[in-house]
């Protein structure tokens, strides 16, 4: 079977050649950012054609495909993962890709799209998120014999840009809990200082999920972005866990109890009682944006640096960390899919902590 790469411009493509009922086709395939990849997919084309596995080319839109395709994705994500996957096909994939075929889809097109999301002043993390739904899509369509390749896994993919986190001092966490401790949600900043918590894993968290005898609370409910729905477990496996609790967060959760309780007993009809640590005056939910709008006002209150309620979780782990705590139970607190994840977030902070290792072997063989 006949095949030839040629160059066409900046890119490569590839030509196979075959015979169809006595018939001679042509088939091309281009984007190709080097030739040795063009060969290698000419030589993997020619080899799915010997052995019976080619795939005819498909003229089913991308745009299309990505619709399918989150019809089957919905049922295994989160709904409010379904509804931000939803929002960048939407805005950003169809818009630019939509109206190529699937089979003709090459890397070059996927280059340029994550390229023109970067130039369009899109963040680094936003764009690499687009690409991995391109990219996990794609290997689907793969796996279902749609097309012979995933060209997205071809290109550089996104890196994202680390900014900087901000964080606390233990002075500022000091005077902010002092300013919001006659507040009605004053627990849910207090867990989030101390525990590292998710904002969702704390506005879900129940009395049922503490253990008052043991000071440890587990993590098995999170309320989603919009506050309309509880999630049964965590945002991953590993953010199912238990987190220690000290005497102080313990009767700081013991008064709540009870002011819970007492409101209770003495509320009109309608109440809701849905169990739960940080409840409004009629037991519901609260929803994330009013505990938002409640903390920035205690900021501006306290007159602090500003910060996001996410980084009082950040806040918690550099706290620890400045203790010289292994990165092991810094992750474990924060629920982290993997202790390689904590060291790539707070990596900032070991400078200080691999000086400290320094100064203290230097004494140790060193003492005099």
């Amino acid at each position: 079977m006949a095949g030839s790469v040629r160059k066409e411009g900046t890119t490569w493509y590839y030509i196979l050649e075959r015979n169809e009922n006595g018939k001679r086709k042509q088939t091309k395939k281009r984007g190709f950012l080097t030739k040795k990849e063009a060969q290698k997919a000419l030589v993997e084309a020619q080899s799915s054609y010997e052995n019976g596995t080619y795939i005819k080319p498909s003229t089913l839109l991308l745009k299309d495909y990505m619709k399918e395709w989150m019809l089957d994705k919905q049922h295994s994500i989160s709904r409010g993962t379904v509804k931000v996957n939803e929002s960048y096909i939407r805005t950003h994939i169809i818009p630019i890709l939509g109206d190529i075929p699937i089979s003709k889809l090459n890397a070059m097109d996927v280059q340029r799209f994550t390229n023109l999301l970067m130039n369009n002043g899109l963040a680094s993390s936003t764009v690499k998120r687009i690409y991995n739904i391109l990219n996990t899509a794609l290997n689907k369509a793969e796996k279902m014999q749609v097309i012979q390749k995933n060209v997205a896994s071809l290109i550089d993919k996104p890196k994202v840009k680390r900014k900087e986190l901000d964080v606390w001092t233990t002075d500022e966490i000091n005077h902010f809990l002092y300013t919001a401790k006659s507040y009605r949600y004053y627990v849910a900043f207090h867990l989030a200082i101390m525990t590292g918590m998710r904002q969702g894993e704390i506005l879900g968290l129940r009395w049922i999920d503490i253990d008052f005898e043991r000071c440890q609370l587990v993590i098995r409910q999170t309320l989603s972005h919009d506050g309309k729905e509880f999630n049964v477990g965590a945002k991953t496996s590993s953010g199912i866990r238990s987190i220690a609790l000290d005497s102080i967060t313990i009767s700081h959760l013991e008064r709540q109890k009870r002011i819970l309780e007492n409101e209770k007993n003495n509320a009109l009809p309608p109440y809701f009682d849905n169990g739960l640590v940080i409840a409004t005056s009629t037991g519901n939910q609260l929803f994330p944006r009013d505990l938002k709008k409640t903390f920035d006002r205690l900021i501006v209150k306290a007159d602090l640096r500003k910060i996001t309620f996410h980084d009082l979780r950040h806040t918690h782990a550099s706290l620890l960390l400045q203790q010289n705590v292994h990165p092991k139970i810094v992750s474990e607190r924060l629920g982290h899919s993997s202790i390689q994840m904590t060291l790539d977030t707070y990596s900032h902070l070991m400078p200080n902590m691999q000086q400290q290792v320094a100064d203290n072997l230097a004494k140790m063989l060193f003492p005099k």
